[in-house]
């Protein structure tokens, strides 16, 4: 990994934790329940820590990237596809599916996923498509997800 690709990750880290810590400020002020994905991943937590860690923050976020970033991009942007202009129309695309994933029918957590994703699919673009990026970043974040809700 070279200095611009670590710089990457630093930001865009940094710019999910903020999303984070504003979607549980967000969520707490306007009463907005937990999502079904969310209620599972703390009972799960709660029945088996150590495995459900080692899935949420090292299995989950390769296989996603890889889906999500890897497999999606690969197809939607080809070469003939490759300008500025369809790659953010094929971010905007990737962070609904992304999105759609991870939800139920609440509106606020649509948001975040979506912004979420969004990050993720523009982090895995200015890295040059290196899905290595995306891993560390998506890695980081679901860590800081089980730090920032165990103090909260």
């Amino acid at each position: 990994m070279n200095i611009a690709q670590l710089g990457t990750v630093i930001v865009a880290m940094l710019a999910i934790v903020v999303l984070i810590i504003v979607d549980i400020k967000l969520s707490a002020m306007l009463n907005i329940p937990e999502t079904s994905n969310s209620k599972s991943l703390a009972w799960m937590f709660g029945e088996a820590p150590l495995p459900m860690i080692i899935s949420v923050v090292i299995f989950s976020p390769i296989c996603e990237e890889l889906i999500f970033r890897g497999i999606f991009f690969s197809y939607a942007l080809t070469d003939q596809y490759n300008k500025c202009n369809y790659q953010m129309i094929a971010v905007v695309i990737n962070s609904l599916i992304f999105a759609s994933v991870h939800v139920d029918a609440n509106w606020e957590p649509w948001i975040y996923y979506t912004l979420m994703g969004s990050i993720l699919g523009t982090t895995y673009l200015l890295a040059k498509r290196d899905i290595r990026t995306n891993i560390l970043v998506h890695m980081g974040t679901n860590l800081a997800v089980f730090a920032l809700t165990a103090i909260s």
